[in-house]
């Protein structure tokens, strides 16, 4: 080009932030003479929506000390960031700086506000914000149901769903996780395999392996573990995961042996280096009291040299985000201060022998 204007500029970085590729958005924005909020913005959306939301914050954090007005697009990549981090200190300040400059609570802004809230386990909060949205749109009541299922409040997000219906705004498919999610997690069994149907027969929407992940959990909480195998077995499509961990973790609690051996062996053909199975199924015959196939299993994963998944935390405390890892924080900078504090609670509770790592 002969000529490049700050919108010739601004579309390339676009153009590579929604192609996936925001390290590249993020040079040519560098290489850029001049900028404005738009690119800026672009930069940001391309890191969110990327999955690396601590660099979509950093580059935020850069263009507040570079005093540019950020754009909506800009808070509403801002927000998912957040909430995907846990940071609530920077979704308050987005939600102050809405109010302060008179920004409109549309249905896109009230919607990531919510969930940003609900994410960081404000959910009263997010409760609220659904209340005082202007125009709620079906994105906005699907977000609601969601929260208020990833919070244990099962019985409000079905009633939520039954309002959302009696408005006229049509569930999707996304919408049915949600309450799906919602009857697991209060384990309300039989109003599960009613909405199930109704998914299917009610709206014409074809399962997917999310829903069907759904209705195993919800099968398989209740203790209806044949039937939650028998579900795996006539899915239309292959199970994934999710679904056999499911499956695996009902028969952990209730000691269906035949059903663990087989949902493990599914797994472990998935994913050879996880873990997951091998520790589920050993439970299982723990639980049964066969000691010495559990011991067989905790072997092969030895031999196999299958780690078990670290546990890990998240913390924030003045706005920064501190990973715990277990068994593996030496680097962490306060580290020698927080052994000093377990080992004090330790010995108050009379626990002073257990290591603190």
């Amino acid at each position: 080009m002969s000529h490049r204007d700050i919108v010739s500029w601004t579309a390339l970085v676009s153009a590579y932030a929604k192609c996936g590729m925001p390290d590249d958005a993020h040079r040519v924005f560098d290489e850029m003479p001049e900028r404005n909020a738009v690119s800026w913005a672009a930069v940001v959306a391309g890191y969110s929506q990327s999955g690396r939301h601590e660099e979509a914050l950093r580059v935020f954090d850069k263009m507040r000390c570079a005093k540019v007005e950020p754009t909506e697009a800009m808070l509403i990549s801002v927000l998912s960031s957040s909430g995907h981090l846990g940071v609530l200190e920077v979704g308050k300040w987005v939600h102050d700086y809405v109010e302060h400059k008179g920004i409109p609570l549309t249905a896109s802004m009230g919607t990531a506000l919510l969930s940003m809230y609900s994410k960081c386990g404000c959910i009263d909060n997010a409760i609220q914000i659904f209340k005082v949205m202007p125009r709620r749109d079906e994105l906005g009541w699907t977000a609601m149901i969601s929260a208020l299922s990833m919070h244990g409040r099962g019985r409000e997000a079905l009633a939520l769903f039954e309002e959302m219906v009696s408005v006229r705004l049509r569930p999707d498919h996304v919408t049915f996780i949600g309450v799906l999610s919602a009857c697991s997690h209060a384990g309300l069994i039989d109003e599960g395999c009613h909405y199930f149907q109704c998914m299917k027969e009610v709206y014409k929407i074809a399962p997917g392996v999310e829903h069907y992940g759904c209705m195993v959990d919800i099968l398989g909480r209740g203790g209806r573990i044949e039937e939650a195998w028998d579900l795996i077995r006539n899915m239309p499509m292959k199970p994934d995961a999710f679904v056999f961990k499911s499956l695996l973790s009902a028969c952990t609690s209730y000691g269906n042996l035949n059903c663990a051996e087989w949902a493990a062996k599914k797994l472990i053909e998935l994913n050879q280096d996880s873990g997951t199975p091998y520790i589920l199924l050993g439970n299982v015959y723990a639980r049964v009291g066969k000691w010495a196939d559990a011991e067989r299993v905790r072997k092969t994963m030895r031999v196999r040299r299958v780690d078990k998944t670290a546990g890990y935390s998240l913390v924030e405390v003045d706005g920064i985000s501190h990973h715990f890892v277990a068994g593996n924080n030496e680097e962490q900078p306060n580290i020698e201060e927080i052994k000093s504090l377990l080992q004090g609670m330790n010995k108050m509770l009379g626990l002073a022998d257990i290591a603190c790592t």
